[in-house]
Formats: C-alpha cells, structure tokens, sequence
C-alpha cells in the first residue's frame, strides 16, 4: 500500500526536479545497440526513471543489469519505452519489464509500469 502512494510522490517530485535526482546516482549501464538498430538520444533519461521505479518497487534487492528493449510510437503525442532489469533480492534473481509512457513532444512523462517476466 505505501509503495503505490509513494510512486506518484515520486514521480512528481522528480518531474518537479527536471530529473535532477536521478543524476548524483550512477548511471544504469549502457548497453551497445543491436545490429542495426539504432538507439533514440533521449533512452537514457527514461532508463534512469524505469531504474527508479524499480528500486521503489524493490527497496532491498540490486539491479544487476539493465537493457533496453526499445521505442514503440503510439501517437504523434505518446511513446513507450520498454526496459528489461535484472533485479536480485535475497531470495531470487528475476527480470522486471519496465515501461515508460511518456509525450515525445514536451519530453513529460505520461505514465508507467513494471511487471516481473516469467
């Protein structure tokens, strides 16, 4: 209950900030693009938050790796990007699916969600 009340907390704050927060902490660790694919300049902003929101859904555990997946255009006003984290807790080693919604216009975000990949 208090994770879904701080997520948007947090989002706010953050979006408040110019996502400032995000930037006295390492950097998730890039991945080179895949053959022929060519990655946009901004993933790295939304790859910062899908970070965030993974360490807000799971405050004890590590993110030990991090992949993006890439870009879907829904509309000329809203993008989602997808990332892949591969979280450890003390019990398990998983993969969570992070997606960010956000308007590729104003660069703001819209919305997003994380799911664990079975």
């Amino acid at each position: 209950m208090t994770t879904r009340l701080l997520i948007p907390i947090f989002c706010s704050f953050f979006l408040l900030i110019g996502g400032g927060l995000g930037s006295a902490q390492q950097k998730p660790p890039q991945k080179p693009p895949q053959q022929g694919q060519q990655l946009p300049t901004d993933y790295e902003k939304w790859g910062k938050i899908a970070v965030e929101v993974a360490k807000l859904n799971y405050p004890d555990s590590k993110i030990s790796d991090y992949q993006y997946k890439g870009r879907e255009e829904i509309t000329d006003k809203q993008s989602k990007d997808t990332f892949e984290l591969r979280i450890q807790s003390k019990d398990r080693t998983f993969t969570a699916k992070v997606m960010i919604l956000f308007n590729p216009q104003t660069e703001s975000l819209l919305s997003f969600s994380i799911e664990e990949v079975k």
